[in-house]
Order: structure tokens, then sequence, then C-alpha cells
């Protein structure tokens, strides 16, 4: 990507070309749906192992090539399921918007005496699912559509999306370090 010249002095400085240039931190993941396969190749990974080390298999065994064959054909089933989601970094002003929309749900606890305290407190589950929703950049979801995804495939595979929100949201409050081209090792410069 080429860096225009926004100009070489503060009156020629073209604020808004500039800003167009930026972005916030992204990242894109992976989220496999037939996360159930992993079961599956699990168990042809055993039966591998077990098959290369029988010294005389009898007939009616599988053999380890085909165990591998039927777990090169599982791993592209598994691989077909994934879809792709990309994330931005939020803002804290949305990261506090999103949050305070959230409803709170009761808690129910021990205080230290022992006895039984409600308190309500904001649902973490919810909020999680709405920061999702919020940083998703493609394909966009609202946040019933992420809560769907999360308890259609569980906690498990839609983990990546939570965990990408938590670290594009450090990334987002920390000025990167500018890259430098590494210096030579040799002595050949003159």
């Amino acid at each position: 990507m080429a860096v225009e010249n926004f100009g070489d002095t503060p009156e020629e400085f073209d604020f808004d070309s500039w800003l167009d240039q930026g972005g916030r931190p992204e990242r894109t993941v992976t989220v496999y749906s037939s996360w159930k396969l992993m079961d599956e190749l699990a168990r042809l990974e055993k039966s591998i192992e077990v098959a290369e080390q029988e010294d005389d298999p009898s007939m009616d065994d599988v053999g380890a090539e085909e165990l591998r064959e039927q777990y090169e054909g599982v791993l592209a089933e598994l691989e077909a399921s994934g879809k792709k989601f990309t994330l931005r970094s939020l803002t804290g002003e949305e990261y506090r918007t999103v949050t305070a929309g959230v409803p709170e749900v009761e808690q129910t606890y021990r205080d230290q005496h022992g006895k039984e305290q409600t308190r309500w407190k904001p649902d973490q589950v919810a909020i999680g699912d709405a920061l999702v929703a919020e940083a998703l950049v493609s394909p966009k979801l609202t946040r019933d559509q992420v809560r769907a995804m999360r308890v259609k495939l569980g906690d498990g595979p839609t983990l990546v999306l939570y965990r990408t929100v938590g670290e594009l949201r450090d990334a987002g409050q920390v000025m990167p370090s500018v890259p430098s081209l590494p210096e030579r090792s040799d002595d050949s410069r003159g």
C-alpha cells in the first residue's frame, strides 16, 4: 500500500485524506460449524497409531493407509464447515456504549456469614455476544445471531471470536512500535 504525500507543511496538510488512509486493527479468524468432527479425527488418530504398531494385521483390520485417507476426508469436511469472520478493535467509547445496553441478571450468592443474598449484575455472556456483534466487520451479525451461533455450536468453537475481541481491544489501546529494517550482520558496509 503506497502512502500518499499529504502535504509537506502544516498549511498544505490534508487531514481528511490522511485520516481516510488509516484504520483500526483487524483480524480474521475461522469458526467451524461441524465441530463434532473433532471426535472422529481423534478416534482416527488413535486407530492409525494402533494400526502402525501391529506387526501382522489380520485381513479384517483396516490398514494405516486407509485410515489416513479417512482422516484426510474428515479433515476436509471440517475445513469445508469453516467460515471466516473479520473483527476490528472497538474504541473505549464503543465498548462502554455496548456494555451499558446489556440487561442485568439476578445472581444469587452466599455472603461472608453464609446467608444467601441476591444482587443484579450485568449478564457477562450477553456482553460477550454484544461485543462480538459490534466488532464484526464481515459478515455482519446481530447480537441474536451471535447468540444463536454460540448456543448451536457451543462455547468452544465460538471462543475464538470472543478471544479475538479481547485481543483486538488490547491491541487498539497500545501504540504499536514501528518496525525497523534489521541491520546487516556482515561487514559488507564500506
